[in-house]
Protein backbone atom coordinates (compact mmCIF):
# COMPACT_ATOMS: atom_id res chain seq x y z
CA UNK A 1 0.00 0.00 0.00
CA UNK A 2 2.80 2.41 0.94
CA UNK A 3 4.54 1.67 -2.34
CA UNK A 4 1.36 2.50 -4.26
CA UNK A 5 1.02 5.80 -2.37
CA UNK A 6 4.59 6.78 -3.18
CA UNK A 7 4.07 5.86 -6.82
CA UNK A 8 0.95 8.01 -6.88
CA UNK A 9 2.84 10.93 -5.34
CA UNK A 10 5.61 10.60 -7.90
CA UNK A 11 3.03 10.67 -10.71
CA UNK A 12 1.50 13.87 -9.26
CA UNK A 13 4.93 15.51 -9.10
CA UNK A 14 5.60 14.61 -12.75
CA UNK A 15 2.27 16.09 -13.80
CA UNK A 16 3.01 19.34 -11.94
CA UNK A 17 6.43 19.62 -13.52
CA UNK A 18 4.98 18.98 -16.97
CA UNK A 19 2.28 21.60 -16.38
CA UNK A 20 4.80 24.17 -15.20
CA UNK A 21 7.04 23.47 -18.16
CA UNK A 22 4.26 24.15 -20.65
CA UNK A 23 4.78 27.44 -22.49
CA UNK A 24 1.79 29.71 -22.25
CA UNK A 25 0.75 31.20 -25.60
CA UNK A 26 1.11 34.68 -24.16
CA UNK A 27 4.78 33.96 -23.51
CA UNK A 28 5.60 32.97 -27.08
CA UNK A 29 8.53 34.97 -28.47
CA UNK A 30 7.34 37.75 -30.82
CA UNK A 31 9.18 36.24 -33.80
CA UNK A 32 7.38 32.89 -33.30
CA UNK A 33 4.00 34.55 -32.84
CA UNK A 34 4.60 36.76 -35.87
CA UNK A 35 5.45 33.72 -37.99
CA UNK A 36 2.14 32.11 -36.98
CA UNK A 37 0.29 35.27 -37.99
CA UNK A 38 2.14 35.36 -41.30
CA UNK A 39 1.12 31.77 -42.15
CA UNK A 40 -2.51 32.71 -41.50
CA UNK A 41 -2.55 35.46 -44.15
CA UNK A 42 -0.19 34.01 -46.80
CA UNK A 43 -1.48 34.22 -50.36
CA UNK A 44 -2.12 30.79 -51.90
CA UNK A 45 -2.43 30.48 -55.65
CA UNK A 46 -2.55 33.30 -58.19
CA UNK A 47 -5.73 34.86 -56.86
CA UNK A 48 -6.06 33.03 -53.56
CA UNK A 49 -8.73 34.34 -51.24
CA UNK A 50 -8.19 34.42 -47.49
CA UNK A 51 -10.64 32.51 -45.35
CA UNK A 52 -13.20 34.55 -43.47
CA UNK A 53 -11.75 35.67 -40.17
CA UNK A 54 -8.11 35.13 -41.22
CA UNK A 55 -7.13 38.45 -39.63
CA UNK A 56 -9.12 37.99 -36.40
CA UNK A 57 -5.87 37.58 -34.47
CA UNK A 58 -5.49 41.37 -34.75
CA UNK A 59 -8.42 41.82 -32.36
CA UNK A 60 -7.41 39.33 -29.64
CA UNK A 61 -5.33 41.71 -27.53
CA UNK A 62 -3.08 44.75 -27.74
CA UNK A 63 0.07 42.61 -27.51
CA UNK A 64 -0.88 40.51 -30.51
CA UNK A 65 -1.72 43.63 -32.50
CA UNK A 66 1.66 45.15 -31.66
CA UNK A 67 3.42 41.92 -32.70
CA UNK A 68 1.52 41.94 -36.01
CA UNK A 69 2.49 45.56 -36.64
CA UNK A 70 6.12 44.59 -36.07
CA UNK A 71 5.91 41.69 -38.55
CA UNK A 72 6.11 43.19 -42.07
CA UNK A 73 5.23 39.90 -43.79
CA UNK A 74 1.73 40.02 -42.25
CA UNK A 75 0.99 43.03 -44.46
CA UNK A 76 2.42 41.72 -47.74
CA UNK A 77 -1.14 40.93 -48.91
CA UNK A 78 -3.77 43.65 -48.71
CA UNK A 79 -6.67 41.60 -50.01
CA UNK A 80 -8.14 41.24 -53.49
CA UNK A 81 -10.27 44.38 -53.96
CA UNK A 82 -9.90 48.17 -53.60
CA UNK A 83 -12.16 47.95 -50.56
CA UNK A 84 -9.71 45.58 -48.85
CA UNK A 85 -6.75 47.69 -49.96
CA UNK A 86 -8.28 50.75 -48.32
CA UNK A 87 -8.57 48.86 -45.00
CA UNK A 88 -5.08 47.37 -44.81
CA UNK A 89 -2.61 49.42 -46.83
CA UNK A 90 -2.08 51.84 -43.89
CA UNK A 91 -0.25 49.11 -41.96
CA UNK A 92 1.99 48.11 -44.85
CA UNK A 93 5.58 47.58 -43.80
CA UNK A 94 8.76 46.90 -45.71
CA UNK A 95 7.94 43.36 -46.90
CA UNK A 96 7.44 43.01 -50.69
CA UNK A 97 3.78 43.44 -51.58
CA UNK A 98 1.64 40.81 -53.33
CA UNK A 99 -0.77 43.12 -55.16
CA UNK A 100 -3.86 41.08 -56.06
CA UNK A 101 -7.05 42.27 -57.74
CA UNK A 102 -9.97 39.91 -58.35
CA UNK A 103 -13.02 42.02 -59.11
CA UNK A 104 -15.66 41.29 -61.75
CA UNK A 105 -17.17 44.77 -62.00
CA UNK A 106 -16.33 47.81 -59.89
CA UNK A 107 -19.04 49.96 -61.41
CA UNK A 108 -16.66 51.84 -63.67
CA UNK A 109 -15.01 53.55 -60.70
CA UNK A 110 -11.27 54.03 -60.38
CA UNK A 111 -8.87 54.04 -57.44
CA UNK A 112 -9.06 57.04 -55.12
CA UNK A 113 -6.09 59.36 -54.58
CA UNK A 114 -5.02 57.70 -51.32
CA UNK A 115 -4.72 54.25 -52.89
CA UNK A 116 -2.94 55.65 -55.95
CA UNK A 117 -0.41 57.35 -53.66
CA UNK A 118 0.03 54.12 -51.68
CA UNK A 119 0.72 52.10 -54.84
CA UNK A 120 3.05 54.79 -56.18
CA UNK A 121 4.98 54.77 -52.91
CA UNK A 122 5.36 50.99 -52.87
CA UNK A 123 6.48 51.03 -56.50
CA UNK A 124 9.05 53.77 -55.94
CA UNK A 125 10.50 51.89 -52.95
CA UNK A 126 10.80 48.71 -55.06
CA UNK A 127 8.57 46.90 -52.57
CA UNK A 128 6.28 44.95 -54.93
CA UNK A 129 6.81 41.22 -55.47
CA UNK A 130 3.73 40.15 -57.44
CA UNK A 131 1.16 41.98 -59.55
CA UNK A 132 -1.83 39.73 -60.23
CA UNK A 133 -4.81 41.59 -61.71
CA UNK A 134 -8.08 40.13 -63.01
CA UNK A 135 -11.19 42.13 -63.76
CA UNK A 136 -13.84 42.83 -66.37
CA UNK A 137 -13.63 46.53 -65.48
CA UNK A 138 -11.15 48.14 -67.88
CA UNK A 139 -11.23 51.49 -66.08
CA UNK A 140 -10.31 49.87 -62.79
CA UNK A 141 -7.43 47.91 -64.33
CA UNK A 142 -6.07 51.05 -65.98
CA UNK A 143 -6.26 53.01 -62.72
CA UNK A 144 -4.22 50.30 -60.95
CA UNK A 145 -1.56 50.16 -63.68
CA UNK A 146 -1.25 53.95 -63.99
CA UNK A 147 0.40 54.72 -60.60
CA UNK A 148 2.74 51.75 -61.05
CA UNK A 149 3.95 53.09 -64.39
CA UNK A 150 4.37 56.79 -63.61
CA UNK A 151 7.59 58.11 -65.12
CA UNK A 152 10.13 58.82 -62.39
CA UNK A 153 7.75 57.69 -59.64
CA UNK A 154 6.63 54.37 -61.05
CA UNK A 155 7.65 50.85 -60.28
CA UNK A 156 11.23 49.96 -59.48
CA UNK A 157 11.53 46.47 -60.80
CA UNK A 158 14.25 44.58 -58.92
CA UNK A 159 11.70 42.87 -56.66
CA UNK A 160 9.00 41.98 -59.19
CA UNK A 161 8.84 38.20 -59.68
CA UNK A 162 5.41 37.70 -61.23
CA UNK A 163 3.09 39.81 -63.39
CA UNK A 164 -0.37 38.55 -64.42
CA UNK A 165 -2.96 40.72 -66.13
CA UNK A 166 -6.18 39.03 -67.22
CA UNK A 167 -8.67 41.38 -68.82
CA UNK A 168 -12.17 39.96 -69.09
CA UNK A 169 -13.71 42.92 -70.94
CA UNK A 170 -14.06 43.65 -74.65
CA UNK A 171 -11.75 46.66 -74.37
CA UNK A 172 -7.98 46.19 -74.18
CA UNK A 173 -5.85 47.68 -71.41
CA UNK A 174 -2.71 49.56 -72.41
CA UNK A 175 0.23 48.49 -70.20
CA UNK A 176 3.01 49.85 -72.41
CA UNK A 177 4.32 52.26 -69.78
CA UNK A 178 4.69 49.49 -67.21
CA UNK A 179 7.59 47.98 -69.15
CA UNK A 180 8.86 51.19 -70.73
CA UNK A 181 11.27 52.57 -68.14
CA UNK A 182 13.00 49.77 -66.20
CA UNK A 183 14.35 46.27 -66.56
CA UNK A 184 12.83 43.32 -64.72
CA UNK A 185 15.82 41.12 -63.84
CA UNK A 186 13.86 38.90 -61.42
CA UNK A 187 10.61 38.59 -63.36
CA UNK A 188 10.00 34.85 -63.76
CA UNK A 189 6.32 34.67 -64.69
CA UNK A 190 4.53 36.85 -67.24
CA UNK A 191 0.89 36.25 -68.23
CA UNK A 192 -0.91 38.75 -70.45
CA UNK A 193 -4.51 38.40 -71.61
CA UNK A 194 -6.05 40.99 -73.93
CA UNK A 195 -3.83 43.95 -73.24
CA UNK A 196 -1.87 46.37 -75.43
CA UNK A 197 1.88 46.89 -75.55
CA UNK A 198 2.77 49.44 -78.20
CA UNK A 199 6.33 48.18 -78.53
CA UNK A 200 6.86 44.48 -77.85
CA UNK A 201 10.56 45.05 -78.49
CA UNK A 202 10.70 46.39 -74.92
CA UNK A 203 10.17 42.90 -73.52
CA UNK A 204 13.19 41.66 -75.44
CA UNK A 205 15.52 43.84 -73.41
CA UNK A 206 13.48 44.19 -70.21
CA UNK A 207 13.08 40.49 -69.30
CA UNK A 208 15.79 37.83 -69.34
CA UNK A 209 14.84 35.46 -66.49
CA UNK A 210 11.31 34.33 -67.45
CA UNK A 211 10.43 30.72 -66.69
CA UNK A 212 6.73 30.97 -67.65
CA UNK A 213 5.25 33.01 -70.52
CA UNK A 214 1.53 33.16 -71.39
CA UNK A 215 0.17 35.34 -74.19
CA UNK A 216 -3.56 35.06 -74.90
CA UNK A 217 -5.25 37.52 -77.23
CA UNK A 218 -8.73 37.57 -78.77
CA UNK A 219 -7.62 40.12 -81.38
CA UNK A 220 -4.57 39.78 -83.66
CA UNK A 221 -3.83 43.50 -83.48
CA UNK A 222 -2.66 43.15 -79.86
CA UNK A 223 -0.15 40.36 -80.45
CA UNK A 224 3.59 40.66 -81.20
CA UNK A 225 4.95 40.03 -84.67
CA UNK A 226 6.86 36.88 -85.49
CA UNK A 227 10.27 38.50 -85.09
CA UNK A 228 9.22 40.12 -81.79
CA UNK A 229 7.89 36.84 -80.40
CA UNK A 230 11.04 34.91 -81.27
CA UNK A 231 13.19 37.69 -79.84
CA UNK A 232 11.29 37.47 -76.55
CA UNK A 233 11.72 33.69 -76.48
CA UNK A 234 15.40 33.92 -77.36
CA UNK A 235 16.10 36.50 -74.63
CA UNK A 236 14.61 34.17 -71.98
CA UNK A 237 16.45 30.85 -72.47
CA UNK A 238 15.35 29.55 -69.05
CA UNK A 239 11.68 29.29 -70.07
CA UNK A 240 10.00 26.14 -68.75
CA UNK A 241 6.43 26.86 -69.86
CA UNK A 242 5.09 28.71 -72.91
CA UNK A 243 1.38 29.14 -73.65
CA UNK A 244 0.21 30.96 -76.78
CA UNK A 245 -3.33 31.50 -78.00
CA UNK A 246 -4.46 31.60 -81.62
CA UNK A 247 -3.68 35.26 -82.26
CA UNK A 248 -0.38 35.13 -80.37
CA UNK A 249 1.06 32.62 -82.85
CA UNK A 250 2.46 34.46 -85.88
CA UNK A 251 1.17 33.56 -89.32
CA UNK A 252 3.58 31.31 -91.11
CA UNK A 253 5.50 30.59 -87.93
CA UNK A 254 8.04 33.32 -88.61
CA UNK A 255 9.65 31.64 -91.57
CA UNK A 256 11.32 34.90 -92.60
CA UNK A 257 13.83 34.39 -89.76
CA UNK A 258 15.22 30.89 -90.28
CA UNK A 259 17.35 30.60 -87.12
CA UNK A 260 16.00 28.29 -84.43
CA UNK A 261 15.36 29.40 -80.84
CA UNK A 262 16.99 27.24 -78.17
CA UNK A 263 14.72 26.50 -75.21
CA UNK A 264 16.57 23.63 -73.58
CA UNK A 265 14.72 23.98 -70.26
CA UNK A 266 11.22 23.89 -71.76
CA UNK A 267 8.84 21.41 -70.10
CA UNK A 268 5.36 22.55 -71.19
CA UNK A 269 4.23 23.98 -74.53
CA UNK A 270 0.58 24.97 -75.08
CA UNK A 271 -0.42 26.18 -78.54
CA UNK A 272 -3.85 27.09 -79.93
CA UNK A 273 -4.19 27.99 -83.58
CA UNK A 274 -4.10 26.85 -87.17
CA UNK A 275 -2.09 23.73 -87.95
CA UNK A 276 0.20 25.47 -90.48
CA UNK A 277 1.03 28.26 -88.03
CA UNK A 278 1.62 25.83 -85.16
CA UNK A 279 3.88 23.57 -87.21
CA UNK A 280 5.78 26.62 -88.45
CA UNK A 281 6.34 27.70 -84.85
CA UNK A 282 7.34 24.22 -83.70
CA UNK A 283 9.94 23.94 -86.42
CA UNK A 284 11.54 27.13 -85.11
CA UNK A 285 11.89 25.86 -81.53
CA UNK A 286 14.79 23.72 -80.39
CA UNK A 287 13.16 22.12 -77.35
CA UNK A 288 13.85 18.93 -75.36
CA UNK A 289 12.49 15.63 -76.60
CA UNK A 290 10.33 15.08 -73.53
CA UNK A 291 8.47 18.42 -73.54
CA UNK A 292 4.73 18.21 -72.80
CA UNK A 293 2.80 19.33 -75.89
CA UNK A 294 -0.76 20.63 -75.60
CA UNK A 295 -1.97 21.61 -79.05
CA UNK A 296 -5.42 22.81 -80.08
CA UNK A 297 -6.05 23.03 -83.81
CA UNK A 298 -8.74 25.40 -85.07
CA UNK A 299 -8.59 24.67 -88.79
CA UNK A 300 -11.76 24.56 -90.81
CA UNK A 301 -10.14 22.40 -93.49
CA UNK A 302 -10.24 19.11 -91.61
CA UNK A 303 -8.54 17.10 -94.34
CA UNK A 304 -5.39 19.25 -94.10
CA UNK A 305 -4.72 18.41 -90.45
CA UNK A 306 -3.07 14.96 -90.87
CA UNK A 307 -1.07 16.07 -93.90
CA UNK A 308 0.32 19.16 -92.16
CA UNK A 309 0.63 18.05 -88.57
CA UNK A 310 1.09 14.28 -88.92
CA UNK A 311 4.73 14.36 -90.07
CA UNK A 312 5.71 16.58 -87.13
CA UNK A 313 3.92 14.25 -84.71
CA UNK A 314 5.79 11.27 -86.12
CA UNK A 315 9.09 13.14 -85.90
CA UNK A 316 8.34 14.22 -82.32
CA UNK A 317 7.50 10.69 -81.19
CA UNK A 318 10.67 9.36 -82.76
CA UNK A 319 12.86 12.01 -81.11
CA UNK A 320 11.33 11.75 -77.63
CA UNK A 321 12.74 9.61 -74.85
CA UNK A 322 11.27 6.15 -75.34
CA UNK A 323 8.90 5.20 -72.53
CA UNK A 324 9.80 1.87 -70.89
CA UNK A 325 6.13 1.35 -70.00
CA UNK A 326 4.72 2.15 -73.44
CA UNK A 327 2.29 4.77 -74.69
CA UNK A 328 -1.25 5.53 -73.69
CA UNK A 329 -3.67 6.75 -76.36
CA UNK A 330 -7.04 8.42 -75.90
CA UNK A 331 -9.51 9.93 -78.32
CA UNK A 332 -12.32 11.92 -76.72
CA UNK A 333 -14.94 14.50 -77.46
CA UNK A 334 -16.19 17.30 -75.21
CA UNK A 335 -19.02 19.15 -76.89
CA UNK A 336 -17.72 19.94 -80.37
CA UNK A 337 -14.09 19.69 -79.27
CA UNK A 338 -12.37 16.43 -80.27
CA UNK A 339 -9.05 15.50 -78.72
CA UNK A 340 -6.29 13.02 -79.31
CA UNK A 341 -4.08 12.41 -76.28
CA UNK A 342 -0.77 10.58 -76.38
CA UNK A 343 0.91 9.97 -73.05
CA UNK A 344 3.42 7.95 -71.11
CA UNK A 345 1.57 4.88 -69.86
CA UNK A 346 3.75 4.69 -66.77
CA UNK A 347 1.26 6.71 -64.72
CA UNK A 348 -1.73 4.52 -65.62
CA UNK A 349 -3.09 1.90 -63.27
CA UNK A 350 -3.93 -0.79 -65.82
CA UNK A 351 -6.21 -2.60 -63.40
CA UNK A 352 -8.55 0.41 -63.40
CA UNK A 353 -7.62 2.49 -66.45
CA UNK A 354 -9.24 5.78 -65.53
CA UNK A 355 -8.82 8.76 -67.81
CA UNK A 356 -7.93 11.16 -65.00
CA UNK A 357 -4.83 9.13 -64.20
CA UNK A 358 -3.23 10.00 -67.53
CA UNK A 359 -0.61 12.73 -67.52
CA UNK A 360 -0.44 13.65 -71.23
CA UNK A 361 2.75 14.70 -72.92
CA UNK A 362 0.99 15.25 -76.24
CA UNK A 363 -2.52 16.66 -76.48
CA UNK A 364 -3.99 17.46 -79.87
CA UNK A 365 -7.47 18.96 -79.98
CA UNK A 366 -9.60 20.24 -82.82
CA UNK A 367 -12.28 22.92 -82.76
CA UNK A 368 -13.21 22.57 -86.40
CA UNK A 369 -16.79 23.09 -87.54
CA UNK A 370 -16.63 19.54 -88.90
CA UNK A 371 -15.80 18.03 -85.50
CA UNK A 372 -19.01 15.99 -85.48
CA UNK A 373 -18.57 14.65 -88.97
CA UNK A 374 -17.16 11.39 -90.26
CA UNK A 375 -14.10 13.19 -91.74
CA UNK A 376 -13.12 14.22 -88.22
CA UNK A 377 -12.89 10.58 -87.17
CA UNK A 378 -10.70 9.86 -90.19
CA UNK A 379 -8.43 12.75 -89.20
CA UNK A 380 -7.71 11.22 -85.83
CA UNK A 381 -7.30 7.75 -87.30
CA UNK A 382 -4.68 9.22 -89.61
CA UNK A 383 -2.92 10.94 -86.71
CA UNK A 384 -2.99 7.70 -84.74
CA UNK A 385 -1.24 6.00 -87.63
CA UNK A 386 1.82 8.18 -86.94
CA UNK A 387 2.24 6.68 -83.46
CA UNK A 388 4.54 3.67 -82.95
CA UNK A 389 1.99 0.84 -82.83
CA UNK A 390 4.15 -1.57 -80.90
CA UNK A 391 4.43 0.92 -77.99
CA UNK A 392 0.72 1.58 -77.38
CA UNK A 393 -0.42 -0.43 -74.35
CA UNK A 394 -3.49 1.60 -73.32
CA UNK A 395 -6.30 2.89 -75.52
CA UNK A 396 -9.38 4.87 -74.67
CA UNK A 397 -12.00 6.12 -77.08
CA UNK A 398 -14.84 8.30 -75.87
CA UNK A 399 -17.83 8.84 -78.13
CA UNK A 400 -15.84 8.19 -81.31
CA UNK A 401 -17.20 4.86 -82.69
CA UNK A 402 -15.38 5.07 -86.00
CA UNK A 403 -12.05 5.42 -84.26
CA UNK A 404 -12.51 2.17 -82.35
CA UNK A 405 -12.78 0.05 -85.48
CA UNK A 406 -9.85 -2.29 -85.94
CA UNK A 407 -8.25 -1.06 -82.73
CA UNK A 408 -6.94 -4.53 -81.96
CA UNK A 409 -5.18 -4.79 -85.29
CA UNK A 410 -3.57 -1.39 -84.84
CA UNK A 411 -2.04 -2.06 -81.42
CA UNK A 412 -0.86 -5.66 -81.00
CA UNK A 413 0.57 -5.05 -77.51
CA UNK A 414 -2.58 -3.51 -76.06
CA UNK A 415 -2.97 -4.31 -72.34
CA UNK A 416 -5.92 -2.15 -71.37
CA UNK A 417 -8.98 -0.88 -73.22
CA UNK A 418 -11.35 1.82 -71.94
CA UNK A 419 -14.42 2.74 -73.95
CA UNK A 420 -17.75 4.50 -73.59
CA UNK A 421 -20.78 5.74 -75.54
CA UNK A 422 -20.47 3.23 -78.37
CA UNK A 423 -21.86 -0.21 -79.28
CA UNK A 424 -19.84 -3.32 -78.53
CA UNK A 425 -19.54 -4.41 -82.19
CA UNK A 426 -17.49 -1.26 -82.81
CA UNK A 427 -15.12 -2.22 -79.99
CA UNK A 428 -14.83 -5.92 -80.84
CA UNK A 429 -15.46 -6.27 -84.58
CA UNK A 430 -17.02 -9.69 -85.08
CA UNK A 431 -15.46 -10.33 -88.48
CA UNK A 432 -11.94 -10.06 -87.14
CA UNK A 433 -12.76 -12.21 -84.12
CA UNK A 434 -14.31 -14.97 -86.19
CA UNK A 435 -11.07 -15.29 -88.14
CA UNK A 436 -9.04 -14.86 -84.92
CA UNK A 437 -7.21 -11.97 -86.55
CA UNK A 438 -5.83 -8.87 -84.93
CA UNK A 439 -6.48 -9.94 -81.35
CA UNK A 440 -3.93 -8.49 -78.89
CA UNK A 441 -3.07 -11.47 -76.70
CA UNK A 442 -1.70 -9.13 -74.01
CA UNK A 443 -5.07 -7.42 -73.32
CA UNK A 444 -5.86 -8.04 -69.65
CA UNK A 445 -8.06 -5.11 -68.61
CA UNK A 446 -11.36 -4.01 -70.12
CA UNK A 447 -13.48 -1.12 -68.91
CA UNK A 448 -16.89 -0.36 -70.40
CA UNK A 449 -18.72 2.79 -69.34
CA UNK A 450 -22.41 2.77 -68.52
CA UNK A 451 -23.94 3.93 -71.82
CA UNK A 452 -22.15 1.25 -73.80
CA UNK A 453 -24.28 -1.44 -72.16
CA UNK A 454 -27.69 -0.14 -73.18
CA UNK A 455 -29.41 -2.75 -75.35
CA UNK A 456 -26.18 -4.25 -76.64
CA UNK A 457 -25.39 -7.67 -78.04
CA UNK A 458 -22.82 -9.46 -75.90
CA UNK A 459 -21.90 -11.90 -78.67
CA UNK A 460 -18.82 -9.99 -79.91
CA UNK A 461 -17.42 -9.68 -76.39
CA UNK A 462 -17.96 -13.30 -75.40
CA UNK A 463 -16.59 -14.50 -78.75
CA UNK A 464 -13.59 -12.31 -78.19
CA UNK A 465 -12.97 -13.80 -74.74
CA UNK A 466 -13.48 -17.31 -76.08
CA UNK A 467 -10.81 -16.77 -78.73
CA UNK A 468 -8.38 -15.57 -76.10
CA UNK A 469 -9.14 -18.48 -73.78
CA UNK A 470 -7.74 -20.94 -76.29
CA UNK A 471 -4.39 -19.16 -76.07
CA UNK A 472 -4.21 -19.58 -72.31
CA UNK A 473 -4.38 -15.86 -71.49
CA UNK A 474 -5.98 -14.45 -68.38
CA UNK A 475 -8.37 -11.55 -68.01
CA UNK A 476 -7.34 -9.68 -64.85
CA UNK A 477 -10.16 -7.15 -64.73
CA UNK A 478 -13.45 -6.47 -66.44
CA UNK A 479 -15.10 -3.24 -65.27
CA UNK A 480 -18.76 -2.66 -66.11
CA UNK A 481 -20.19 0.69 -65.10
CA UNK A 482 -23.84 -0.24 -64.64
CA UNK A 483 -26.35 -1.44 -62.04
CA UNK A 484 -25.26 -4.40 -59.83
CA UNK A 485 -28.04 -6.59 -61.21
CA UNK A 486 -27.04 -6.03 -64.81
CA UNK A 487 -23.34 -6.49 -64.02
CA UNK A 488 -24.14 -9.84 -62.40
CA UNK A 489 -26.10 -10.92 -65.47
CA UNK A 490 -23.24 -9.94 -67.74
CA UNK A 491 -20.71 -11.80 -65.62
CA UNK A 492 -22.85 -14.96 -65.61
CA UNK A 493 -23.23 -14.70 -69.38
CA UNK A 494 -19.47 -14.40 -69.87
CA UNK A 495 -18.67 -17.27 -67.49
CA UNK A 496 -21.18 -19.50 -69.25
CA UNK A 497 -19.28 -18.93 -72.48
CA UNK A 498 -15.75 -18.76 -71.14
CA UNK A 499 -15.46 -21.02 -68.11
CA UNK A 500 -11.67 -21.22 -68.10
CA UNK A 501 -11.23 -17.49 -67.64
CA UNK A 502 -10.06 -16.06 -64.35
CA UNK A 503 -11.55 -12.64 -63.63
CA UNK A 504 -10.01 -10.95 -60.58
Amino acid sequence: MEEQIREHERAIIKLKRARNSLLNVSKLPPEVLGNIFQQNVTLEGDFGLLNEGSRNFLFVCHHWFEVALGTPEVWSYWGDSPTDWACWHHYSGSAPLDLVLFVVDYGGETLNTALCDALRDRAARDAIRRVHLWSEDTALLSSVISPLATVGKGIRSNSVESFILSNGSDTSVDISDFFAHYRFPRLQRLELCDCIITSWDLLTSRTTALTSLTLHFSRPSSAPTASQLFSILASNPSLRKVSLSKHAIPAGGGGETPSRVSLHHLKELELDGGSRHIVGLLRRLDHPRNVDLDITLCDHMVADIPRIFGPYLRDYLRRRDRSPTGLGLSISRVGCLSKLHICDAGGIDLSTPVWTQIAPFVVIANRSQDAWSRPMAKVFLNLVSYTPRDEVVYFRSWNEPAVMEDTSARFPKLKALHSGFMPLPAIFPGSNLDRNEGIPTSLKHIRLEQPVLEGCDWGPLTNYLACRSSSGNRLDSLTLDRSPRMCLEVEEHIRSMVREFRIT
